[in-house]
């Protein structure tokens, strides 16, 4: 078994005591009245841990429009089987009424000494993936490709592959007109986005390259006056991804040849006209799947024209970029789960936990549903007066399932929001810890949620929640906040929620998850006795005054 993670050095908690309880006419507020009560014997620090229950949810759907990276390809993931992904993105005008050349189209047809015949000369598709430029380029020439750490490509890079690029006929409206054009649209990952794919612009094997492309510069030339040679400046540097050719008759019909018409004299007119490009991809092997920066995608039409300088006739060259930053859908479809997962997706109290990335899986938890221990110690806890010096909720991988498995790649990073009004727990916000901001971020070091080992128990994810539960037994409606969310991450600072849809009803759920491709195990509650330390399960460390 192969398993990737990244550990962290955990921070010290501070547990900061010198508070008491006291009494007030009707009831205990938490208070803060000294640290010599603690020399002086009044108070004790104890421990308690108790059950949390937690069930499995399957995602039937997901809202896939307005994500920050859009999945293409076919993985088979070993856990959760054969997921598959493309995407439709809309292509957008610099701006309206484009001028192709140096004359507008009403300056040509006054004259026939006027008319540039413009005409395409290649098209390519640009689309990066993300990733990141490396510092020591010192070594390096002018014409050389810059080393880059590619981060969103999973499975085998080396992989060769079926890409198609198709017209995609299907209007992406702005606007929900059944909310009176008020709210946004929503696109979801289900619906069948292939049967709006027509004319194909490329079809052919691909495969990925993760340099930067380097485009020289036809007119450049050396000034012998310097020591540097300017002839192998480059014209351009694009940053890895896929960029492919597409077909130049197509660009040369929709875009050049109509110069100075009503579809390209608007935004909104050319989004009616040409209404986006459908992206595919045909995997041999099931065993290739990226993510794209589809908002950082362009078209870029390359064409000739007529000219005079000087008064001599001559062919100039052009570039019209076509952005892909207007509306885009991811459309993800996933086989069925393996039997001996779907046989935990109960209402029962799971043994097992399978969050998975994507239109996959999450989890809910009860914070108050562990049975009369959970009743009493909750009880004992406003009676007596607790004050919550740390609160920690621990899942445990179930690295011997995953033995069984071949090239698993755990999720860096776990995601647990309060799933009642769907929004980020107490603890993340005000977690002040902030690091990095790459994917192996390490910000919200206390809050927590980041695969670590401890070297007995194996790997498992911690959550600090020492603020959510000192809310949760002051709150006199304390079963309203007491339901939790569990998800994969590509984003901790992302706490934003989208519709979506399980196998019973419509709910929230953080778009970060989307945009996930991994997926992991983990022990849930309701497990054996010999696996009772891996349990999920709730420490509690707090202190009281003695004699209550």
């Amino acid at each position: 078994m192969k398993m990737s993670f990244k550990g962290r050095n955990v921070l010290p908690t501070l547990l900061v005591i010198g508070s008491v309880i006291f009494f007030t006419a009707c009831e205990r507020e938490y208070n803060t009245i000294g640290v010599d009560l603690i020399d002086n014997g009044e108070i004790q620090a104890s421990k308690k841990t108790f059950d949390v229950y937690a069930y499995n949810k399957k995602l039937e759907s997901v809202r896939t429009n307005g994500l920050s990276g859009y999945q293409l390809g076919a993985y088979a993931h070993p856990v959760y089987g054969l997921g598959k992904s493309s995407f439709a993105a809309q292509l957008l005008l610099q701006s309206g009424n484009p001028t192709f050349g140096n004359n507008t189209q009403a300056i040509e047809s006054s004259s026939a000494d006027k008319q540039e015949n413009e005409r395409v000369t290649a098209v390519y598709l640009n689309i990066p993936f993300f990733s990141t430029a490396l510092s020591d380029t010192t070594e390096l020439a002018e014409n050389e490709p810059k080393p880059y750490r590619v981060d969103s490509i999973f499975g085998n890079r080396a992989a060769e592959f079926n890409l198609k690029v198709q017209e995609f006929t299907k209007y992406l409206r702005d606007l929900d007109p059944n909310s009176n054009f008020q709210d946004a649209q929503e696109y979801f990952s289900d619906e069948d986005g292939a049967s709006f794919a027509t004319t194909i612009l490329y079809d052919d094997t691909y495969q990925i390259n993760e340099e930067e492309v380097v485009i020289p510069d036809p007119d450049a030339e050396d000034d012998p006056e310097t020591d540097e040679d300017e002839s192998i400046i480059p014209l351009e540097r694009i940053a890895p991804g896929i960029r492919v050719k597409l077909d130049n008759q197509f660009f040369q019909e929709k875009i050049l040849d109509n110069e100075g018409s009503t579809v390209l004299t608007s935004q909104s007119n050319f989004k009616d006209f040409l209404r986006g490009l459908y992206i595919s991809a045909e995997m041999p092997n099931n065993d290739l799947a990226m993510l794209l920066n589809i908002q950082a995608s362009y078209v870029e039409i390359q064409y000739d024209y007529d000219a005079t300088v000087d008064g001599e006739a001559t062919i100039e060259s052009g570039t019209y970029k076509l952005q892909m930053s207007g509306n885009k859908v991811n459309y993800l479809t996933q086989d069925s789960y393996p039997s001996e997962v779907l046989n935990q997706f109960t209402d029962a109290n799971a043994t097992r936990l399978y969050p998975n990335g994507g239109a996959g899986s999450y989890i809910e938890l009860d914070m108050l549903a562990g049975g009369s221990d959970v009743t009493t110690v909750f009880q004992e806890a406003k009676e007596k007066g607790w004050l919550i010096n740390e609160a920690n909720l621990i899942f445990y991988v179930d690295e011997g399932s995953l033995s069984e498995k071949t090239d698993i790649t755990l999720p860096k990073r776990l995601y647990l929001y309060n799933k009642t009004d769907n929004r980020s727990l107490v603890d993340y916000k005000t977690d002040s810890i902030r690091g990095n901001t790459g994917v192996d971020s390490t910000n919200f070091t206390v809050y927590g949620g980041y695969l670590k080992n401890d070297g007995n128990l194996g790997s498992y994810y911690k959550f600090r929640l020492t603020d959510y539960i000192t809310n949760l037994l002051n709150d006199d409606d304390s079963d309203a906040e007491a339901k939790l969310g569990l998800v994969t991450t590509s984003n901790i600072f992302s706490s934003y929620t989208v519709s979506a849809f399980n196998q019973t009803e419509e709910v929230k759920i953080p778009q970060a998850t989307i945009t996930n491709l991994y997926g992991t195990i983990l022990y849930g509650n309701n497990v054996p006795d010999n696996e009772s330390d891996r349990k999920l399960k709730l420490e509690i460390y707090y202190t009281e005054t003695k004699g209550n």
